[in-house]
């Protein structure tokens, strides 16, 4: 058998000039654009499916255009009779403080609501206001507001009454935007 193996490594050409044109094999046309035709099909798929996918999870990002710029998007508070008022304030986002009795409990939820407001609009480009009520001396604690103006989420509020953080106010705003419509 040793001997077949021998044989048969000697019968194989060693350069190109002792290929035959006889013994070179071209792969038949129709072979070529059957393939190109399922690379094809499968890149249309591919894309078309990619697309319906999207189409499918798309999320309610889609803010709602106001007629006129915001009202207020500074950094500061402003300070507003009725919450009706910072409602209309075509902002895409809108924070409220309603302060309470204590002025250093109103001073820090201030302090990290401006610091949560500047963090968003830094990071989704987007106008955020931040208002603030009178203070009520009924309450024990300030509170937080939060409304996001997009198409499925616009009648949804939050309240944050106690250990309102700048990661909660986030929080609390990511779950609105990605509200499905």
């Amino acid at each position: 058998m040793s001997e077949d193996l021998s044989q048969t490594e000697n019968t194989i050409p060693t350069t190109n000039e002792e290929l035959q044109p006889s013994q070179i094999k071209k792969r038949p046309s129709w072979k070529t654009a059957v393939s190109a035709a399922i690379v094809l099909v499968t890149t249309i798929l591919i894309v078309f499916s990619s697309i319906a996918y999207e189409s499918q999870r798309k999320t309610s990002d889609r803010l709602i255009q106001w007629t006129a710029p915001p009202a207020y998007t500074g950094e500061a508070p402003l300070s507003i009779n009725e919450i009706q008022e910072a409602w209309n304030s075509n902002n895409n986002l809108v924070l409220i403080i309603i302060p309470c009795g204590d002025a250093t409990l109103n001073d820090s939820v201030t302090a990290i609501t401006v610091a949560a407001a500047n963090n968003i609009r830094s990071s989704d480009k987007i106008y955020v206001g931040v208002f603030m009520l009178p203070q009520d001396d009924s309450i024990t604690s300030p509170s937080v507001r939060l409304r996001y103006y997009s198409e499925a989420s616009q009648l949804f509020t939050v309240t944050m009454k106690e250990n309102v953080t700048s990661e909660l106010i986030y929080e609390n705003y990511v779950e609105r935007k990605f509200f499905r419509n």
